[in-house]
């Protein structure tokens, strides 16, 4: 991590790392860090995304708001992070080329702003997207800061996603 990150979110990454190491369970220790990540960095959701290779397609680990959620890997925000393994921060997503609305049309939730994360696992193989959604701290925008919080929250993570995917 390149960019500094405050104490008061240092700090509550600390506590994070305490809580999954005292849990057993992969699939547990995912949910554990996606409610503190929302918390630490005060967004209103959170998806994790794996990737399915046999449908070439995006499926939903973890997500709020809805039970379940497959995205083709061809188009939107999570689609574009997975194929550049490149983070983007999108602010205002009606003016972004890369959003897809089809998700909020079919549920009535109303997406503004995304924060969007590659998850990287062994030799640098991307398996899936960690994406925060609406910024819930009156700023509304994402910055600098929450993509470095968020990096270092997914280098735990895209351990227990590869053990999630091998049925471990």
């Amino acid at each position: 991590m390149d960019k500094k990150i405050s104490e008061r979110k240092l700090n509550k990454l600390f506590e994070l790392n305490k809580k999954i190491v005292l849990e057993d369970d992969c699939a547990s220790r995912v949910i554990i860090i996606s409610e503190c990540i929302k918390d630490i960095l005060k967004v209103d959701r959170c998806t994790i995304f794996a990737y399915d290779e046999e449908n070439n397609s995006l499926w939903s680990v973890y997500i709020d708001g809805l039970s379940y959620l497959e995205l083709p890997n061809e188009k939107g925000i999570v689609a574009q992070v997975f194929q550049t393994k490149k983070s983007m921060i999108v602010d205002d997503v009606s003016r972004s080329e890369f959003f897809n609305p089809q998700v909020d049309k079919a549920s009535g939730y109303v997406t503004r702003s995304i924060l969007a994360v590659p998850i990287l696992g062994y030799n640098n193989r991307v398996l899936g997207v960690m994406q925060l959604i609406n910024k819930i701290d009156g700023s509304n925008k994402f910055n600098d800061e929450d993509e470095s919080v968020l990096a270092y929250v997914i280098s735990h993570i895209s351990a227990y996603l590869e053990l999630i995917m091998q049925g471990k």
